[in-house]
């Protein structure tokens, strides 16, 4: 009697095709701990790419980038308020003669080399306008290195005398600068007391400024007790009666003709429509 065969197989003993069995089960038994290491082996080799991304992102580019700006700030800011590099080389003096461009660049008193941002224009300005002879001046930055300085001089248009002393008076009545003489051609006037607002002032600086060139040549002084009381004393001795300020112009239209045909010592034209003469 022949005895059965029995098939050869390895079953669930564990023999060599168990493994692959169980590789695709989801619950592996004991393969369970090896395919999780495999997953953490196969995540540590994936790329970049791949990689989920992180929960905290790079923050070293923007720290590099902020210092980076804020060195270039502080050597900005260095360069310009504290650097030589932008100092002031040159102090430009326009509008002024050169005797009152001396006076403001000792006045301004600004060294060579002063960062030109930190040169205190308001400060410059002051001191420049306390010069007799400056009558407004205008301070401003010249970028890289100048330092303009912009002056509006006075203009005198009579010399008056106190104390014995005369003065330059500009249209305003200012007596502004003492001078040891008159100036050629301007014309000298007597005053009480000679200032700006002052009425006898502003008079004779009016009767004064519509002198004809040729005509002041000939005059000796202009004196006004008071705003009404205007006289002219010409360098031959006459005198003219002027009266106050009005008609002025009239009056010195009338003067040439007059004084040419009539003889005398006194001349009246305080109402230019009725002159006498005595």
């Amino acid at each position: 009697m022949s005895t059965p065969t029995r098939a050869r197989t390895r079953g669930r003993s564990g023999g060599p095709n168990d493994g692959a069995a169980n590789d695709g089960a989801p619950d592996g038994g004991a393969a369970g701990p090896a395919r999780k290491w495999w997953q953490r082996r196969t995540h540590r080799g994936k790329s970049p790419a791949e990689r989920p991304p992180s929960s905290h992102p790079r923050r070293w580019p923007w720290i590099l980038a902020l210092t980076l700006v804020g060195a270039l700030l502080c050597g900005a800011v260095y360069t310009v308020f504290f650097s030589p590099l932008l100092g002031v080389t040159a102090v430009a003096v326009t509008g002024a003669p050169d005797a009152v461009a001396a006076k403001v660049l000792s006045a301004a008193d600004v060294p060579t080399g002063t960062p030109l941002a930190r040169v205190d224009l308001d400060d410059v300005a002051v001191r420049v306008e306390a010069i007799p002879e400056v009558a407004a001046v205008e301070v401003a930055r010249g970028w890289p290195d100048t330092l303009s300085i912009t002056v509006t001089p006075r203009v005198p248009v009579a010399v008056t005398s106190a104390n014995g002393r005369f003065y330059l008076l500009d249209d305003s009545g200012d007596p502004y600068l003492a001078v040891d003489a008159p100036p050629a051609g301007l014309v000298t006037v007597q005053l009480v007391a000679p200032g700006v607002g002052d009425p006898s002032t502003t008079a004779a600086l009016t009767v004064a400024g519509v002198l004809t060139p040729d005509f002041r040549a000939t005059v000796a002084s202009i004196s006004a007790r008071t705003a009404f009381d205007v006289e002219l004393t010409l360098v031959d001795g006459r005198k003219i009666i002027w009266g106050e300020a009005t008609n002025s112009a009239k009056k010195m239209q009338i003067l040439p003709a007059l004084l040419a045909a009539k003889d005398g010592n006194e001349y009246d034209v305080t109402d230019p429509t009725l002159v006498s003469v005595r």
